[in-house]
């Protein structure tokens, strides 16, 4: 039987990555999942992979996307038994071009979406049950044009602390995962040439401890185990999937 055998799980940012890593991950292990995104065709190319999902358009940037979800989900599955709240986005600029909308872009979704789907979404997680929210060891370095995505992230760590101490009388464990560089198509998105992108995947990898970048299903091996009950005595935590980057 397997860890999510008859279990229910939401996933934001579901339709590529480490999202989409983790919800076939549960699929395979029995569990039921409803994934989301913002984009409507990568949701469907998602489940042409994983016909077995649910999917719903959901900006996880608008205060009011938390509360949308929680209706499907409790609409679909009743209560839940874990979250997986990974919607995020990793845009930057240095100093001198950082404008209200950049500002805005990260902090809508990078705290906003985890905050609100949190408050949205508690109500429904079953006692006993787990919530996991993506930070970054961004948060943990000082990084070039980095300060005010590494500035969300360390939003997101202190979150889940506060979120963690508020739900513990219901025995619902809140935990961060904070992937290093994983091998996504995150640079592609940013809209830089293949040779680019691949050049910068090489330079991060030669500064790694272990010499090369994560994969998508590394971190979300790590993120699986904390959905799940066997980390039923870890709260409040925060799991690098990094390679040592943040710690050596």
């Amino acid at each position: 039987m397997g860890r999510f055998e008859g279990k229910s799980v939401v996933i934001t940012g579901g339709s590529s990555g480490i999202g989409l890593a983790a919800a076939r991950r549960i699929v395979e292990e029995g569990g039921s999942v409803l994934i989301t995104g913002s984009n409507a065709d990568r949701l469907e190319r998602a489940r042409e992979q994983l016909p077995a999902v649910h999917i719903l358009v959901n900006d996880a940037s608008k205060p009011e996307a938390g509360q949308a979800l929680a209706d499907e989900a409790e609409r679909l599955f009743g209560t839940i038994d874990a979250v997986f709240l990974n919607a995020g986005v990793g845009a930057g600029a240095p100093l001198g071009h950082l404008t209200p909308d950049v500002y805005r872009q990260l902090m809508d979704l990078n705290v906003g979406g985890p905050l609100f789907g949190t408050q949205a979404l508690a109500p429904i997680v079953r006692d006993g049950g787990s919530i996991v929210i993506t930070a970054s060891i961004a948060k943990d370095k000082g990084m070039q044009a980095s300060a005010l995505y590494s500035a969300t992230k360390g939003a997101v760590r202190s979150l889940v602390r506060g979120f963690a101490r508020e739900l513990a009388p219901r025995r619902i464990r809140v935990n961060a995962v904070s992937p290093g560089a994983i091998e996504t198509d995150f640079f592609n998105r940013l809209g830089l040439p293949e040779e680019h992108a691949s050049a910068v995947v090489q330079q991060i990898a030669a500064g790694n401890p272990l010499g090369r970048v994560g994969t998508a299903e590394e971190a979300a091996a790590v993120a699986l185990f904390l959905l799940s009950d066997e980390a039923s005595y870890v709260t409040g935590a925060d799991y690098c999937v990094d390679g040592g980057d943040a710690q050596l």
